[in-house]
């Protein structure tokens, strides 16, 4: 495949990694560092660096863990509130 598709892959995922510094929500924040590091993770594979492939890996499991932890904890129903009448 073309070196440049590489290349463009790798400045797309350090631009959304760094740009994640920015994001305020939470949710926005672990999705754009997921992607970026995604990205990252194939140009590090191409390029065979097995530094950047594992400290890819960790920050894409340690996003993806808050991601379904926090979607688990928004599927999970609330227990009806009861009223006291007076």
């Amino acid at each position: 495949m073309n070196p440049l598709f590489f290349d463009a892959l790798s400045w797309i995922g350090l631009a959304l990694c760094i740009g994640a510094f920015f994001i305020k929500d939470i949710l926005m924040l672990r999705l754009a560092t997921l992607v970026g590091c995604v990205l990252m993770g194939v140009y590090y594979t191409h390029i065979d660096v097995a530094q950047g492939m594992v400290s890819n890996v960790v920050i894409v499991a340690i996003n993806a863990f808050y991601l379904l932890k926090r979607n688990e904890r928004n599927n999970k129903v609330a227990p009806p509130l009861e009223c006291s009448s007076s």
